[in-house]
């Protein structure tokens, strides 16, 4: 089976003729100098701390969740006899 050939999608230029220059586009310059910080933002005055209450309270059930599965894992099987 022959091989398929490809097709160039870009026109090439003649050998000897010289290369098309590279279009640059125009770069506007700044009108006014860029704004200074930006204020706080109103998040940051949010209270977070029944967050942290609820990630203990999520670490601990894990934990005693874990624990138990554990303790089954060895008790189990003596008690399945």
């Amino acid at each position: 089976m022959a091989k398929k050939r490809r097709v160039r999608t870009t026109p090439v230029a003649p050998r000897g003729a010289p290369a098309p220059a590279p279009v640059r586009e125009a770069v506007p310059s700044p009108a006014a100098p860029p704004p200074s910080r930006r204020p706080t933002s109103s998040l940051s005055n949010y209270d977070y701390s029944y967050v942290r209450r609820d990630l203990r309270r999520i670490g601990v059930l894990a934990g005693v969740l874990l624990g138990a599965q554990i303790v089954l894992a060895f008790l189990l099987p003596h008690l399945l006899r």
